[in-house]
């Protein structure tokens, strides 16, 4: 079953992006979208895709009102990639590793990757991003994405990590998307990522708020999601993502809800997971289920 390319008007949201069933109903109405939530697997998700949209932002060119708007944000990431590049040395050393980057942005990460001697390399779909990654740090990021023949055909257990800092709940289809990314990983490779989580007191208390309210008070809401392009999605559970990863043949390694001790411990869903043997048998039976 291809979704990939699916767009808003041939998609049901009604199947749960998550269990695949057709259980989901829309629950929590927001100004320009809703969120559907999943009676058999409780997966909250919005009832938009990126299709269109994300092909008209891929078009735009680095613009010097874009250049100034990245670069007065350029530092806000440079200490969370130190934090994250600290975690996955504790897993896998990285001299000579191959490593993929998807979701690499401005491509920082993967300037800490080659400086540990790795072989990096990364998927942007944002055009301004690659553009500036290449102006800025000489770094020539990827427009194909994860399940595109260019990296299905000429890297299946190719890489030894592949990362996902803040990726999962920005695509259209998680599920397929990681099952794409799994193929890529060596027999034991690793694969490490961070997503927010929705079991946060300000997004509880939002649910709570609305249900008291009759739908008039979404509160927090609106901030968990987004219907722009490369917007959030879906949030997920500790247990959502973890049983996906399971269920596509990852073994949890080490799991986290924050890289240090602070107030917003807690907010951050941070996983390592390893390749199993299992895990082609695993892919075939889902892509034989459809």
């Amino acid at each position: 079953m291809i979704v990939t390319s699916m767009n808003r008007s041939e998609y049901n949201f009604k199947r749960c992006k998550l269990c695949r069933e057709i259980a989901a109903e829309p629950t929590y109405d927001l100004t320009d979208s809703t969120i559907y939530t999943c009676r058999n697997c409780d997966f909250h998700f919005l009832n938009r895709l990126d299709d269109i949209a994300t092909k008209i932002k891929d078009s735009i060119p680095l613009d010097d009102r874009s250049r100034r708007y990245i670069e007065s944000r350029l530092d806000e990431s440079v200490h969370l990639h130190q934090k994250r590049i600290g975690f996955v040395q504790k897993h896998i050393d990285l001299s000579g590793c191959k490593t993929l980057d998807i979701g690499a942005g401005l491509g920082q990460f993967q300037l800490l990757l080659q400086t540990q001697g790795a072989e990096a390399q990364g998927i942007e779909p944002s055009s301004i991003r690659r553009e500036y990654a290449e102006e800025k740090f000489g770094i020539k990021l990827h427009r194909e994405l994860v399940d595109s023949h260019y990296w299905q055909a000429g890297f299946r257990h190719y890489f030894d990590l592949i990362t996902l800092w803040d990726v999962i709940e920005h695509v259209d289809f998680p599920r397929e998307m990681l099952e794409s990314a799994v193929k890529l990983l060596k027999p034991n490779g690793v694969l490490f990522l961070e997503t927010p989580s929705r079991e946060v007191l300000p997004y509880k208390l939002s649910q709570q708020l609305y249900r008291l309210g009759g739908g008039k008070i979404s509160l927090f809401l609106p901030s968990f999601y987004s219907a722009a392009p490369y917007g959030h999605k879906q949030i997920f559970t500790h247990k959502q993502i973890t049983g996906l990863l399971n269920n596509i043949g990852l073994r949890i390694t080490s799991s986290k809800d924050s890289y240090s001790t602070s107030l917003l411990r807690g907010n951050k869903i941070i996983l390592g997971s390893c390749r199993t043997i299992r895990t082609e048998a695993k892919i075939r039976r889902f892509e034989n289920s459809f």
